[in-house]
């Protein structure tokens, strides 16, 4: 069983870390001025998440988050510092944790379940592919994302200073792939052969003939991503 990931050192003072830090490690609160506080920072995390789970992260505005919290957007300013910080928060909680490593299970073999898993997640939460990404993360079960898959890693031929650089590999291949089926229209094939008798099937008999494919048996796109991600990773310690 994985242990709870630890507190930011106590040598650092509050005043040193960033209120998103304080805020999703348990080390601050709201600020004491004003009136006593109406609402939890976990509730208006939570009520963003499922603003932005609708309207999508364009439509999470302070304003949008504020009406059904029967709050004024200026006093949303109490809890979070600014939309960033709010948003991520938003991330940490909606990614949750990890699945549990499979012990018995191969490295690869967990390596794939963890960016199944973290799919599942962009695929609830569409909007995570839209957040912006300006550095590592820094909030608890983000980390604990990484830390996972660097386990399994552990495991594979990757010499240690390679690890962290295949684990950022896969999640952007989960996070692009999230991104790719989100923005296809799931009758893009049907639209592209109807155009095609006007602009010269002939032109392109194997893509026709792919299009015209059963897509049901057509092999998984994401997992053949994965699993040539992964051989590729063997074969460069070959």
């Amino acid at each position: 069983m994985r242990s709870q990931p630890e507190k930011p050192s106590e040598l650092e003072t509050p005043t040193t870390l960033p209120q998103v830090v304080l805020l999703a490690w348990g080390l601050g609160e709201t600020t004491n001025r004003g009136p006593k506080p109406k609402q939890s920072t976990e509730r208006i995390v939570a009520a963003a998440i499922a603003l932005a789970d609708d309207e999508g992260l364009d439509g999470l505005s302070m304003a949008a988050l504020a009406k059904p919290l029967g709050l004024a957007a200026t006093a949303l300013y109490r809890y979070v510092d600014s939309k960033e910080t709010l948003v991520e928060l938003m991330v940490d909680s909606a990614v949750g944790h990890p699945p549990a490593r499979a012990r018995s299970a191969g490295w690869s073999d967990n390596a794939r379940a963890w960016a199944r898993a973290l799919l599942d997640v962009y695929r609830r939460h569409p909007w995570l592919s839209d957040v912006v990404i300006t550095g590592m993360p820094r909030t608890p079960h983000s980390l604990e994302w990484i830390e996972s898959l660097l386990e399994s890693l552990a495991e594979s031929p990757l010499k240690k200073s390679e690890r962290l650089s295949a684990a950022l590999l896969l999640q952007g291949i989960v996070r692009n792939y999230a991104a790719m089926i989100r923005s296809i229209p799931a009758d893009a094939d049907a639209s592209i052969l109807s155009l095609l008798p006007t602009i010269g099937a002939g032109a392109y008999p194997r893509l026709v003939a792919e299009l015209r494919r059963d897509r049901e048996a057509v092999s998984d796109e994401f997992g053949f991503a994965l699993d040539t991600t992964i051989r590729g990773l063997v074969a460069s310690r070959a």
